[in-house]
């Protein structure tokens, strides 16, 4: 009975966190792959000892049941909506960059049933700030910065939208404000470099590729 509840218990903890907080799905994944390790390990050793016992894998088993539940918990979760229009320039851009990082800290990003899904919340991201951009109202060094985000990660990889991403978070850079902002200035550097690799010539800053302080 007690393990019973436990068990029902685990599957509602982990169902609830996984619903609400996407980057608990990776946090599975990782215990996931640990206890298959377990299991492995548990089970070749067994075999050479000639001992197998079923008891030995009920609690991973009952662990990795959670796990897989959790996971399909998560991917059941929908997704805010990916744009706002709230008549405010600057909280409409801000909201987009949220959501632009809020997408690739999803593990649904990563899996290629939702990859059209995913692309399809860039471009609408996307012709915002373009809208924006034509219309001349991104004027303040922060949502230059917002903007230059949401163009870098252009679902074509088109080289005039990177350069357009270039121009904007330079010119970002360049504010009194923002010169110590550290995001702010590598989002300077990384948008030349993505531009110029899209082009066919070398980076100069090596953002692009390894491992970066912000999520790409």
């Amino acid at each position: 009975m007690v393990k019973n509840i436990a068990y029902l218990t685990g599957l509602l903890v982990v169902g609830y966190l996984s619903y609400h907080y996407p980057l608990f799905s990776f946090v599975l994944l990782a215990i996931l792959g640990l206890i298959l390790c377990y299991l492995l390990l548990a089970l070749v050793i067994k075999l050479i000892q000639k001992r197998i016992q079923g008891k030995w894998f009920h609690v991973p088993l009952a662990l990795l049941s959670i796990i897989v539940v959790g996971l399909i918990t998560g991917f059941l979760a929908p997704l805010e909506e990916p744009l706002t229009t709230t008549g405010n320039v600057s909280e409409d851009l801000e909201y987009a960059h949220r959501m632009d990082q809020a997408d690739r800290m999803n593990l649904k990003f990563f899996i290629p049933a939702f990859r059209s899904q995913m692309k399809g919340r860039d471009s609408v991201r996307l012709n915002q700030v373009l809208d924006y951009s034509r219309a001349g109202k991104i004027a303040k060094g922060r949502d230059k910065y917002y903007a230059a985000f949401v163009l870098h990660h252009n679902p074509e990889k088109d080289s005039l939208l990177y350069r357009k991403a270039h121009e904007l978070a330079q010119a970002a850079a360049s504010e009194t404000d923002l010169t110590d902002d550290f995001q702010v200035q590598w989002l300077s550097k990384a948008t030349y470099d993505r531009w110029m690799l899209s082009i066919g010539k070398e980076q100069e800053h090596d953002t692009q590729g390894g491992v970066s302080f912000e999520l790409q």
